[in-house]
Formats: C-alpha cells, sequence, structure tokens
C-alpha cells in the first residue's frame, strides 16, 4: 500500500502538491518520504536518489513547514513527473502526515478464527492467501522502510447492538453520583450512568490499525517489551478519521489457534499433570491387551471336524492353557490371518512401538493387522461356534484373539489426549484448563454477545413450573462460558431440564444461513444415560437420533429406530389433522401400493393387507359385504403378536456390555409373555428355557456368568427356531377378484388433483414407506447429535458430519459439547468428546452420587512397574477435577464458570432437607425443596410422613452369605408383604415402587418372591441395586439394609488375622486438622474403611447411600436392622463409617416412625 491509497484526516493530507526541484534529476521511485531541511527547502528520500525541492505555492508550503515544526512524520508518492522535458523541474506530490515516528520493529498480531472468517468472507478475491490480503492492506511503505499507520486510546469491545447510547452530559471523571444528581436533575439517569462507568472500567488499552480496505481495531496485552495486539473487531474505513500516529515495522499476524497451541505443547511438556497420569494409564492398559492375547497365543482350529447348524459353525481348538481358555468367551472375535500378527510374532514389542508401527503403516494408506474378524456367539463341547458374516469360515492360515475392538477404544481415548496436550483439540486451550491455566489470549481475547438465559419461547416450552434463579443462572453460565461450564445438580434439582433449555437457547441464537446439522453433541458414559435426554428432546420439532449401536455381535439397539418411526407416526397423524382431504388420498396411493405388491406376490398374507385398506377405503354396503367374505375365505392368521415375541427374543442380550445395560429387564419381559401365553413347560426344552431366563431376570446389577451368557444364546437360538415362520414354496397366482375389486374401489375414489393434495401425499407415503431414507436425510438436518463417550468418535456419527475415508485424521467437531451425567464418565473416554468442543464445553451431574468406572488392574500393574500413581486423581471424577480447575479459572478472569442447582422439586421437603444436611452441607454445598409438603401426600405411611423405618432385629433372622452376595429373607419377606398391601390398597394402586438394596442376591430374592405372589404385576415394581436407580425416581422406595449381626462389632486388620475388637480410641481420634496426604491420616482412614467394609459392606460409600436414601418422592420406607446404627460400640461404629444411616436412624427416632417389622407383617 502507498501513501494515496490510505484514508486519512483531511487536515493531514495534501493532494497533488506542485513542487520544483533545485536541480534537474530524474525521479526513478515515485514512493518514498519527505523531511524539511530549511525554509521551503525539503529532501525527498526515496531508494533510488534524494531529491531537492521546494513547494511552489507558498500558503502549501506554510501549512507543510507547520507540520514539520510539530514534529510530524511524512510519506510521499510522486503523481505526475515529466521526463520528457529537460528543463522541467516540476512535479506533484502527495503528503501523509503523521504524529511522531515510533520504531517497533516487528509487532505480533493475533487473529481469532471468527475474526479470520470474517477477513476471508468479505476480502479475499481469486486466488488470493490471508497473508497476502493482510500484508497489502497495512503495510506502508517508502520503499525503504514498512510502516503501519495507528491510533491509541481507551476502547470498550462490548456487545454494540445491545449497547445503549449514554449521555453525553453526564460526565463520567471525579465526580460522584450524588453531585451528578444535584447538578444536572434533568439528564440524571442512574441506569444510565451506572452502564457508563461500568464501561468505563471495561475499556482496554487499544490500537485501531489502519487499511487500504478495512481497518482492525486491537487490544494491548502483555508488557511494554512482550506485547502483542489482540484483533477485537474489525470495520470499514472511518469517514471521520482522527490524525494518525505511525510505526516503523512489521505487522506479523497469527491465527489464534497456532499461539494458543503453542503455549499449550510447551505448557504441558513442563508439567507432569492430569493429563500424564491417563497418558501412563494408556500405556498400561495397552500391555495388559498384549499381555491377554499373547497368554492366548496362536489357536489350533480343527476345521475337519466342523458342523454347521443355525448357531453357526461349530469348531472344536485344541492346545490352549486353562488361562486362555478364560479369555475366549462369548461374543469375543478371532482374527484371522495369513500372517501371524506382529504383536505375536514379536513377544518383546511394547504397546508404544505397536502404536508407533501402526501409525507409520497407516500414513501410506497400509495396514499392520490384515485379516477378517469372526465373532463368537459361544463355547461349546470342547470347541466355538463362530458366525461369520457371509456364513464361510475365512480360508486364512492362523486364527488368534482379536485386539481390534478393544485397540480401537484405546486408540480413540490415545488420540483425544495427544490433541488436547498438542494444542490441537477444537479448543486448543483445553489442555490449559485441565491444569487450570489461562493464558492471556484466552483470558481477554473474545467478547461474545451476552446471551440472555431464556426467551419466552424457551420458558413456555421447557418449564412446567417458573425456574428459578439458579436454574436461569446455570443456563446462563453455559451459554456465556467462554470454554468449560459445570453445571453440578443434586437429586432432583432439573439437569435435564436445564440441558433441554440450554439446547433450546442455542438453536434459537443459531445463524441458521450456516450449516445447521450437528452443531450440538449431547453424550454420556452409556446408553441409557444418553437415551433418558434425548426421548424428551425435540429441536425443530425433529426427533434426536442417537449413533452407533449398543452391542457388538449383532445385538439389536432400536433406539434411533424407534425414535424415528414414532416421530414418522406423529408427524403424519398431524399432517392428516391440519389436511384432513389427505386420508382418503393416501390411501387410494396405499391402496394402489398394495395391489401392486399382491400381483407381485400374490400371497394370502398379501391378500389380506390388500383387503383391510379396501375395507377402510369403501363406502358401499354390499361392496363391503363382499370384501368381509374375502376376508374369511382366506383366513389368515394375525402374526402381530408373533412378530412382537419375536421382537422381544431379539432383544435378549448375549455380550456382558450389553447385558449390563438392560439384559435383566429384557429376559423378564421376555418370560412374562412367554408365561401369558401358556406354553407348555412340561417338555424339558420349554422348561430350559424359562429356567434360563427365570435366572437371568434376576441378575440385576450384576456381570452375567459366561455360563449364563451361553445358555442365553442357546435359548434364544431355540426360540427363534420354534417361532420364525418356514417359508413357504407353493406357487401362488393373483386371484382376479382382487383385481376387480381394485378397479371397482379405485374408479369409485374421489381424486385430489390440487398440488398441494399430491406433494402433502407423497410426503405421507415417504413417510410410511421409506424410513430409511427418512432417517438419512434427518441427519443433514438436526441441530443436536447424540452418542455416548466413545461412539462420539465412530464412524457413523463421522459420516454424518462428513468426514469419510478410514485413515483421515479429521475428527468431528461441534460448537457446544454436553455431557451428561459426566461424573460417572470415566476420565480417559470423558476426553474423547471434550477434545470435539470448538467453544463450549458443558458437564452436567453430580459427584456426590454415584463415580466413575476405572480399570483397577491397570492401577495396580502401573504400581507394580514403580510409577508414580496419584489414587486421589483416580478415584476423582473428571467432573470433580474439572469443577476444581474451573474455580481456578474464575479467580483469575472473574467469568462464572460453575453453579450447584440449589432447588430440589423430587422428594418431600423432609427428606430433601436430610440430603443436604447429610450429603451436600459438609462440602459447602447446598440445595432447598421449596415446594410444600402437601405436593407429596401419601397415605399408605402410618403418620402420613415422607420416611417409615421397619425393625428386623438380628433375632428375627440373620443375613446369610450366597458366594460373595448376601441375602436376609425376613427382609425381603416384608417388601414383598408390603408392596403386595399396598398394591392391593385404594390408597397405594396408583403409586410406583422401587425396590433398593446393595446387594444382587437380595434383588433376586426379593423380584423372584415378588413374582411369586404379585405375577404379572410384579412388572409395576422396579427391584435393583443403587447403581441402576441413578436418574430414576418413584413415589414410594424401599431399602433393604440387608447387614445384620447380633455380636459386637469386629475388624480383621489383615488375611487370615483373627477379628478383633474395634479400637475406638484409634477410630474416634480427632482427624480434622491432619493432613489428608500425611501418613497418620491414611492409617487412619485404612482402618476405617476396613472396620466399615467388614461390617456394613457396601453401607459405607457415601455416593451410593446419596443415591439410594434420594430416589423416592413421597415415601422412604428401611427395612432393617436399626441395632447397627443405634447405641453402644455399633452406634459409635456407625457415627464413624456410615454417618448418613445413623443420622437416617436418628431422624426416624425423632419422628417416632421406627416399627417393629415382625408385628407389622402382613
Amino acid at each position: 500500500m502507498i501513501i494515496n491509497d490510505l484514508e486519512m484526516n483531511q487536515d493531514s493530507v495534501f493532494r497533488d502538491i506542485q513542487c520544483k526541484m533545485s536541480i534537474k534529476q530524474k525521479i526513478i521511485a515515485k514512493n518514498g518520504r519527505v523531511e524539511m531541511m530549511g525554509d521551503n527547502q525539503f529532501k525527498f528520500i526515496t531508494k533510488d536518489n534524494v531529491i531537492d525541492f521546494s513547494i511552489v505555492n507558498k500558503n502549501d508550503a506554510k501549512l507543510i513547514m507547520d507540520f514539520f515544526n510539530r514534529h510530524f512524520f511524512c510519506l510521499a508518492n510522486v503523481t505526475v513527473c515529466n521526463d520528457n522535458n529537460g528543463e522541467n523541474k516540476v512535479f506533484f506530490v502527495h503528503m501523509g502526515f503523521f504524529y511522531n515516528l515510533q520504531r517497533w520493529g516487528k509487532t505480533p498480531v493475533i487473529i481469532s478464527d471468527e475474526i479470520k472468517e470474517k477477513i476471508e468472507k468479505r476480502c479475499i478475491k481469486g486466488r488470493q492467501s490471508l497473508e497476502q490480503v493482510l500484508e497489502e492492506n497495512f503495510k506502508l511503505s517508502d520503499g525503504v522502510s514498512n510502516y503501519f499507520a495507528y491510533t491509541s486510546g481507551k476502547f470498550y469491545f462490548g456487545d454494540e447492538e445491545t449497547e445503549e447510547k449514554v449521555d453525553e452530559n453526564i460526565p463520567l471523571d471525579n465526580i460522584t453520583e450524588e453531585e451528578q444528581q444535584e447538578e444536572n436533575p434533568e439528564v440524571y439517569n442512574s441506569e444510565a450512568f451506572e452502564r457508563a462507568k461500568e464501561k468505563e472500567k471495561q475499556k482496554k488499552d487499544s490500537l485501531v490499525i489502519y487499511g487500504r480496505e478495512f481497518c482492525i481495531y486491537t487490544s494491548i496485552q502483555g508488557e511494554k517489551f512482550d506485547s502483542k495486539l489482540i484483533v477485537e473487531k474489525i470495520a470499514k474505513r472511518k469517514n471521520n478519521i482522527p490524525m494518525m500516529r505511525i510505526s516503523e515495522g512489521t505487522l506479523e499476524f497469527f491465527d489464534h489457534t497456532s499461539i494458543m497451541s503453542k503455549k499449550v505443547k510447551e505448557t504441558l511438556e513442563s508439567t507432569k499433570g492430569y493429563l500424564d497420569l491417563w497418558n501412563q494409564y494408556a500405556e498400561q492398559e495397552g500391555k495388559l491387551l498384549l499381555d491377554k492375547v499373547r497368554k492366548v497365543g496362536l489357536i489350533t482350529l480343527h476345521r475337519g471336524s466342523a458342523t454347521y447348524d443355525n448357531a453357526g459353525i461349530h469348531i472344536p481348538y485344541t492346545n490352549l492353557s486353562k488361562e486362555a481358555e478364560e479369555y475366549i468367551t462369548n461374543d469375543c472375535y478371532l482374527f484371522f490371518s495369513d500372517e501371524i500378527p506382529v504383536y505375536l510374532s514379536d513377544p518383546e514389542m511394547t504397546w508404544t512401538d505397536y502404536r508407533t508401527l501402526s501409525k507409520e503403516a497407516s500414513t501410506i494408506g497400509y495396514s499392520i493387522n490384515k485379516g477378517v474378524q469372526v465373532r463368537v456367539c459361544a463355547k461349546k463341547n470342547g470347541g466355538v461356534v463362530l458366525d461369520p458374516k457371509d456364513g464361510i469360515l475365512p480360508d486364512m492360515k492362523y486364527v488368534s484373539l482379536s485386539i481390534l475392538g478393544d485397540e480401537s477404544q484405546i486408540i480413540r481415548r490415545e488420540e483425544a489426549r495427544h490433541r488436547i496436550m498438542m494444542g490441537e483439540a477444537a479448543n486448543p486451550a483445553l489442555g490449559l484448563i485441565f491444569e487450570g491455566q489461562l493464558t492471556e489470549e484466552l483470558g481477554n481475547y473474545s467478547t461474545r454477545k451476552k446471551i440472555m438465559p431464556l426467551s419466552a419461547f424457551v420458558k413456555e416450552k421447557i418449564f412446567a413450573h417458573e425456574p428459578t434463579e439458579t436454574q436461569k443462572r446455570a443456563i446462563e453460565i453455559a451459554l456465556n462460558t467462554p470454554d468449560i461450564a459445570i453445571i453440578q445438580g443434586p437429586p432432583g434439582t432439573g439437569k435435564t431440564t436445564v440441558i433441554t433449555a440450554i439446547i433450546e437457547r442455542l438453536n434459537e441464537i443459531y445463524d441458521k444461513r450456516e450449516k445447521v446439522n450437528g452443531q450440538v453433541l449431547i453424550t454420556s458414559f452409556q446408553h441409557d444415560a444418553v437415551r433418558n435426554v434425548i426421548e424428551r428432546l425435540r429441536i425443530n420439532s425433529l426427533p434426536t437420533i442417537k449413533f452407533g449401536k449398543q452391542e457388538r455381535g449383532g445385538e439389536e439397539d432400536l433406539t434411533r429406530e424407534r425414535l424415528i418411526e414414532e416421530w414418522c407416526e406423529d408427524y403424519i397423524k398431524l399432517l392428516n389433522e391440519k389436511n384432513p382431504e389427505l386420508i382418503e388420498t393416501e390411501q387410494r396411493n396405499r391402496l394402489s401400493t398394495l395391489h401392486n405388491i399382491y400381483l407381485a406376490y400374490p400371497s394370502d398374507k398379501n391378500a389380506l393387507e390388500f383387503l383391510m385398506c379396501a375395507k377402510e377405503l369403501n363406502s358401499d354396503v354390499e361392496l363391503d359385504k363382499r370384501i368381509s367374505r374375502m376376508i374369511e375365505v382366506r383366513n389368515v392368521n394375525d402374526s402381530d403378536s408373533n412378530s412382537q415375541l419375536i421382537t422381544l427374543i431379539r432383544r435378549i442380550r448375549t455380550t456382558k456390555e450389553g447385558f449390563l445395560d438392560d439384559g435383566a429387564d429384557n429376559a423378564d419381559n421376555l418370560l412374562q409373555n412367554l408365561e401369558g401365553m401358556g406354553i407348555n413347560q412340561l417338555i424339558p426344552e420349554n422348561k430350559k428355557v424359562f429356567d434360563i431366563l427365570d435366572k437371568a431376570a434376576l441378575c440385576y446389577s450384576k456381570e452375567p456368568a459366561e455360563q449364563l451368557l451361553e445358555s442365553l444364546k442357546e435359548a434364544k437360538t431355540y426360540l427363534l427356531e420354534k417361532c420364525i415362520p418356514k417359508p413357504s414354496y407353493k406357487k401362488d397366482v393373483p386371484d382376479e377378484e382382487i383385481t376387480t375389486l381394485y378397479k371397482i374401489l379405485n374408479q369409485s375414489v374421489k381424486k385430489h388433483d390440487d398440488e398441494k393434495s399430491a406433494i402433502l401425499a407423497d410426503m405421507l407415503k415417504e413417510l410410511r414407506s421409506n424410513r430409511s431414507e427418512v432417517e438419512r436425510s434427518l441427519e443433514h438436518y438436526l441441530f443436536v447429535y447424540s452418542a455416548t463417550t466413545q461412539q462420539s468418535e465412530g464412524r457413523e456419527i463421522k459420516e454424518a458430519k462428513g468426514i469419510v475415508g478410514r485413515h483421515t485424521d479429521e475428527h468431528p467437531e461441534y460448537e457446544t459439547v454436553i455431557v451428561d451425567e459426566a461424573a460417572r464418565v470415566s476420565p480417559a473416554d470423558l476426553m474423547i468428546p471434550l477434545a470435539q468442543a470448538k467453544k463450549r464445553i458443558i458437564l452436567v451431574g453430580d459427584h456426590r452420587q454415584l463415580p466413575h468406572i476405572y480399570d483397577e488392574e491397570v492401577f495396580e500393574s502401573m504400581k507394580e512397574n514403580g510409577e508414580s500413581v496419584d489414587m486421589n486423581n483416580i478415584k476423582k471424577s473428571m467432573f470433580e477435577y474439572l469443577l476444581e480447575k474451573a474455580k481456578e479459572l474464575e479467580k483469575i478472569d472473574n467469568v462464572p464458570r460453575t453453579i450447584v442447582l440449589d432447588a430440589q422439586y423430587r422428594m418431600h421437603p423432609m427428606l430433601g432437607e436430610f440430603v443436604d444436611e447429610v450429603f451436600y452441607k459438609p462440602h459447602n454445598e447446598h440445595f432447598s425443596s421449596p415446594l410444600p409438603a402437601t405436593n407429596y401426600a401419601q397415605y399408605i405411611s402410618k403418620k402420613s410422613l415422607p420416611v417409615e423405618w421397619y425393625d428386623f432385629p438380628e433375632r428375627y433372622g440373620s443375613e446369610r452369605k450366597e458366594g460373595t452376595s448376601r441375602v436376609r429373607d425376613c427382609e425381603a419377606d416384608f417388601i414383598v408383604a408390603k408392596i403386595q398391601e399396598y398394591l392391593s390398597s385404594e390408597e397405594g394402586k396408583n403409586l410406583s415402587y422401587g425396590v433398593i438394596t446393595f446387594y444382587s442376591e437380595q434383588v433376586k430374592s426379593i423380584k423372584r418372591k415378588l413374582k411369586n405372589k404379585l405375577g404379572d404385576d410384579a412388572n409395576k415394581v422396579r427391584v435393583g441395586s443403587v447403581d441402576a436407580f441413578q436418574g430414576m425416581e418413584f413415589d414410594v422406595i424401599l431399602l433393604s439394609v440387608v447387614r445384620s449381626n447380633g455380636n459386637a462389632p469386629m475388624v480383621r486388620l489383615e488375611r487370615g488375622d483373627k477379628p478383633q475388637e474395634i479400637d475406638f480410641n484409634r477410630l474416634e481420634m480427632d482427624v480434622s486438622q491432619l493432613d489428608k496426604e500425611g501418613a497418620t491420616y491414611k492409617e487412619w482412614e485404612a482402618y476405617r474403611d476396613k472396620a466399615g467394609m467388614q461390617n456394613y459392606g457396601f453401607l459405607i460409600s457415601e455416593n451410593r447411600l446419596c443415591v439410594s436414601l434420594s430416589r423416592q418422592k413421597k415415601l422412604l420406607i428401611v427395612v432393617g436392622n436399626s441395632d447397627m446404627f443405634k447405641s453402644g460400640a455399633w452406634g459409635r461404629l456407625a457415627t464413624v463409617c456410615v454417618p448418613g444411616m445413623k443420622q437416617l436412624y436418628e431422624l426416624c427416632k425423632r419422628e417416632e416412625v421406627i416399627y417393629d417389622g415382625h408385628s407389622e407383617s402382613v
């Protein structure tokens, strides 16, 4: 850019000034600077020569000399000169004057992605690069040096669109509010005064840098000799331009991402923090995976002895050790290859070596694992049952245990951590957030528009009652966070409602001109948790679909299909209601379709479908009789019930992962249906199936045994063989009577020829018959995507985001990532979606409830290898860890990032206050219970209070061990009888019931007894361990304590030691002032945990107890031995080891709601 191109203040620029050379010289370079040498004596200095000249017009000369006398700096450009006339010494110059020259050298300027995008849209033409545009716009030159023009001052970078003008009569300096009111009562406005003062505080030291096409507003960051400019906004050239300053030097432009990536990488390389811990974890996780596959080694399959049936290919194997046998499980995969896998051929290869080799191979499009995976359906008779996709066993030389599935999960975690550590995550500063650090660039970098928490539309759509101030504040924090927001939601505080409102607001404010699909990701650790959010989420009246299936091994996950089906049916109903004429049009189209299907496949089933449609459409009485006779003649059995049964059979889970989600429920549902069909159980095969399903139905919240999974597979195969109809090979021909009937109906039905009806009818047809295309179309219009944390990097969701290719380095990115039940997600998995968030991460959860899951074997292995392991950070959920870091960030930049929802609406206020007092206030957290007790009225308890304790001392029955679990029959019998009593009463028949216990065998016992007592009504009661209840709520919860002991409490310090009496001097010592990392505290903690675990079992878990005592809405009934918490040695032990149960007992005692269980038994 030359000086002529720069729009300047009119008083500082002189155009076409006539000049005369002192000595005739040839002007070679026309661009340069001017210096004053004396009275109307000047030098024009260029890169090629120096020309002495004077100014012809005396007035112009006087004005220009005045600028030089005030030490202004001048750049000039020769606009006209005539080199042909040898005697002509006249030329014309364009001069621009600037305040005194500064010399800054190279000045770094940081551009955000948002600003960068604006410049690229507005200013880049043709093949220009961003660098070219910026250089040509801002670089001034005199042929020798480079310069840039600027003005300096303080500037407010707030939201200009919402900024209200402040009355210029209101002075801001050295005047109080009272003085202002007295001096200018007519213009005084308190709110305006406060806004003006607030803006003054928010103004930043700034430079406006002027260019040929546009100018940039920058804030100054850093110290004097280490400063940088942050571009806050761009603007067109100003009309009222102030007098500019000039600096000799160059502007070096950097995008925010590259600056931040460099900072993150340098910072994390110099620290060994949280991310480094999980790097160690991943290395050990990979090592254990390779150890497992090496223990199995190469598997010898005897192909010649293979047999085939509906279950798959039965093939024996040999030469596996007993330990190796344990790794061959149902739904694992075998790997068939022509070469021995590298990790088997090289037993010294480490996981790092393997991953390095794999990465190098993938860069050239090569895979080091060439082969085919085949699923193991079951282990049977010294062999395996395999299920190859095409039904043919791969003809490959070597067979080993496949690591591809586990490797894929580890790689996703590894890549996410790597992107975070290298500053390559969607938000490059994420690695610093993990360490509780904030750079200057991030802290003051962006001034986003303030997003209001609620609109009238969202408020009306989402909230059944007036939202609390805290809920509104939580939504506001989430929407306006510069990076991360942590919303802690104690029980019943409306976490899901807040999530829904946040997403609705994000959708409202999103620019619909931009690409809308997949701007928000909603994710969680389990499929059930994801379903819990999306099933009530309708953005833009569209369903929210879940990407990724739930199980391996072909198990069905119908979540996506079911949601789309429900949405299609709802939309069809809505269209028909608003356009009743469509029903007839659609029926005519459907009749035509069914007739064509019948002509192509003239079966009785297709004939019946056509006739049923014809009967609906027909209005002629005689023709209706004819159609009815045709239906009767065919006498086709309705197969709906059979289809429903097949669906239930296919939902039987035969993998560990699938079974842990909903396997017991599915087995229970199928069992109830089979029992209702009156199937003959005297037949041995049928009896065996019933026994297997019964055993599976009782296996709640417990990892199923391999034998049970194998039995379920056999039962599933048996039932499918019985229920799926065999194909018919008779040749059917079309019935002429049906064709005649079609012609009669087609002529009688009124046709709608208008374009609207035709289009809507076609749409209805698509909604009814082309669901797969509907599903594909939805992916392009859905604002919200959902997936589990692992599946957020899965193939399905990548394809929906337009990422194709197996070896691509691209990853899905979202404007916002929301994680529900975040405290339960493994840190290793949570990093996957966090690395995908560009603008904001919103974590919603509660670390006071159920904790996250981690593999203790991995950490034990790390310890054995001598690695330093911080168990506090391992046990601490990432939700809690990031909550602490977010609070540290709040102290740095005063931007709110954390909040605790402080009003619960689930529980009766008495129990709400109890849960708050016991589990939250000790941690300086608090929530209220604002609704009155009358909202939770129930009439089945003795005093209509929300809690009762039915006491079963040891004399009424002891607990007994069942394997590693425990059972107490007297409690189970009482609970079943009570539920039966409630369900048969007018007061209790419409209430919902849940039964929680900490022991899987007690779950089985109660489920079995309920089924025997209630039959089908047992399905009305949810029974399970505490892990199955998070996120759920019931009117009435019955808590079975199970643990009971008639003797004094004892403790065994080491395995094999004799039990000894509790040392209360040791147990009750004051540890409040001890360092929790010190040896004394650790020793006390270990003793407390041993004494507590051996006497109370899982009751010592504060997190699980919090969940157990907060699922009920109206009534909590505790069933157990109160002596375990009452007084004496047991009371003292309970005070230290299970304070929550101790305080619950005291509450029941105060309210006089402890009753003798035996005398109250029904």
